[in-house]
């Protein structure tokens, strides 16, 4: 079960341990008594698990009572579920369920943003952890420097790109191709050369089928080639950048393992930057 649904069950809990206390304060009887305590030790044993990631998402886990006339500041779970009930167990009970209320909250807005996942752990972190773990170096994961490292290296901004391609409509679609522009780069920058070239000449094929939909041209095949050669023909890209694209497509059929014959025909670190600049040629020139 995922964080978001475990919180739910753990709020209909409480709010089902607050009534029983409730009706027990009328009945009084043997099996309410042992009822209650079975109930709020399963409601313990849960909050354990369960209350960092309720005091992580909402930052909460205090509040202030009147004590023999005095304030003072408690930890509502460990007054709200005590064995012993009083006005301090119900007032600091109530906070326990409002907080639970409001972690599930904020946890199904984080997940629904992409800022989580469904078992509440931040995406961005999960993302860090994973590239620590395979070796590569955290900053290669940084959105933001790698498109300064793109700026650097190719005089191209994330901005500037995005109005080359101002003919990709779909907001999903430009995040995907933006993404990908990036993965391309780190690749070919961490000597990941072959992924890189593919990637690459996958962003290169989408831009030229999505600039022939936005022409409103059909292409003479659906293919990267048939691609190449409709804008060839209708002119649509510069001589010099349409054989980019053609080395691009060149560089996709040699990563084949078959093709690898030879150190000579290994796909190298330059080639792979050479496909990723082509990217951003071939996207002036729309």
């Amino acid at each position: 079960m995922d964080l978001y649904n475990e919180l739910v069950e753990f709020y209909d809990g409480l709010k089902s341990y607050k009534e029983l206390l409730n009706s027990s304060r009328q009945l009084n009887s043997p099996y309410d008594k042992k009822e209650i305590e079975e109930k709020r030790e399963h409601l313990v044993r849960n909050s354990g698990r369960l209350t960092p990631s309720i005091t992580e998402l909402i930052q909460e886990d205090t509040i202030v009572i009147i004590e023999f006339g005095k304030p003072r500041s408690v930890n509502i779970w460990v007054m709200g579920l005590r064995e012993e009930f009083d006005y301090r167990t119900a007032e600091t009970l109530n906070a326990c369920i409002d907080n639970t209320n409001k972690a599930i909250s904020k946890l199904g807005a984080d997940i629904e943003k992409g800022i989580r996942d469904k078992q509440g752990n931040l995406v961005e972190e999960t993302r860090s952890k994973k590239a620590s773990m395979s070796g590569l170096p955290l900053k290669a994961f940084n959105v933001k420097g790698n498109w300064e490292s793109i700026e650097s290296e190719f005089g191209i901004t994330k901005n500037s790109f995005g109005r080359r391609i101002n003919f990709v409509s779909d907001g999903f679609r430009r995040e995907i191709i933006f993404r990908d522009v990036e993965h391309a780069f780190m690749l070919a920058s961490l000597g990941f050369s072959k992924p890189a070239v593919i990637l690459a000449g996958g962003v290169i094929e989408e831009l030229l089928r999505l600039f022939l939909e936005y022409k409103n041209i059909s292409p003479i095949a659906d293919s990267f080639d048939g691609y190449i050669k409709t804008c060839e023909d209708k002119g649509l890209l510069k001589t010099g950048i349409s054989r980019l694209s053609d080395s691009v497509r060149h560089f996709r059929n040699l990563v084949h393992l078959s093709k690898e014959e030879t150190k000579r025909h290994t796909i190298s670190k330059s080639t792979a930057k050479g496909a990723v600049a082509s990217i951003f040629t071939i996207a002036n020139d729309f």
